[in-house]
């Protein structure tokens, strides 16, 4: 009985030794939980540099894109020309239209660059039609220069007996030569218009000019009488 008591005793130790363990045992567990607040978030180390360097990223790229942004607004006022500018070129057919331009070139202080070129020009010959014989066509010479207008009789096969009254470069003076003439002597009057190769002389101007400068500078020329063509080219 006293061993049986014993017995008991023992395994009664036993039990609460191991009651106690295991309750030490998940209370240490239950601490070791850690739970973070809900709004906040939490990074590791490693997770912490990589953050930084999204946030870093992030910013670098939205300063490109107001670069970017800025480049545009500047290459588009940069197309967008601030006013008209001109580089004008002047073609003379001859000395005398060439002579004169360079004149008032120089006088307004324009500096330019100029080369002779060669080129195709429309002109106008005035003539009467051959007479069916050589001495009615003398005739007509000596009566036209009875009344101060020039001409000569052209001997060429294809054009035999024609009376050659000048060449024009300019239509309109062609068509006034010929109501003269008509108007003068009472022969019919003719106009053949064909291409000739001539000398041309070409006059760039160096420096863009302003639209209304270049105006007032045409304005000094009577287009009318001058052998000159004029292109506006812009810059």
């Amino acid at each position: 009985m006293k061993w049986l008591f014993l017995l008991v005793v023992l395994l009664n130790a036993a039990f609460l030794s191991w009651h106690n363990l295991a309750k030490d045992s998940a209370v240490q567990n239950k601490e070791n939980i850690y739970g973070p607040p809900v709004s906040e978030k939490i990074h590791l180390l490693s997770e912490d540099a990589a953050v930084s360097e999204q946030d870093y990223n992030a910013g670098v790229v939205s300063n490109d894109e107001l670069v970017e942004a800025l480049n545009r607004v500047v290459e588009k006022q940069s197309a967008t020309p601030q006013e008209n500018l001109l580089c004008p070129r002047i073609v003379a057919d001859n000395q005398s239209s060439r002579a004169s331009v360079k004149a008032e070139l120089q006088k307004v202080g324009w500096a330019f660059d100029e080369k002779e070129v060669t080129g195709k020009r429309p002109k106008f010959w005035l003539y009467i039609s051959a007479p069916e014989t050589q001495q009615q066509a003398a005739a007509i010479v000596k009566d036209l220069a009875s009344k101060k207008i020039d001409s000569f009789v052209i001997t060429r096969a294809e054009m035999k007996n024609r009376i050659s009254l000048g060449l024009y470069s300019a239509q309109d003076r062609a068509e006034q030569a010929k109501q003269r003439i008509e108007k003068s002597s009472g022969y019919p009057v003719d106009i053949y218009e064909h291409l000739r190769t001539v000398p041309l002389f070409e006059l760039d101007i160096k420096d863009p000019v302003k639209v209304v400068d270049w105006d007032a500078f045409v304005v000094r020329f009577d287009l009318s009488k001058m052998m000159i063509k004029i292109e506006k080219n812009p810059c």
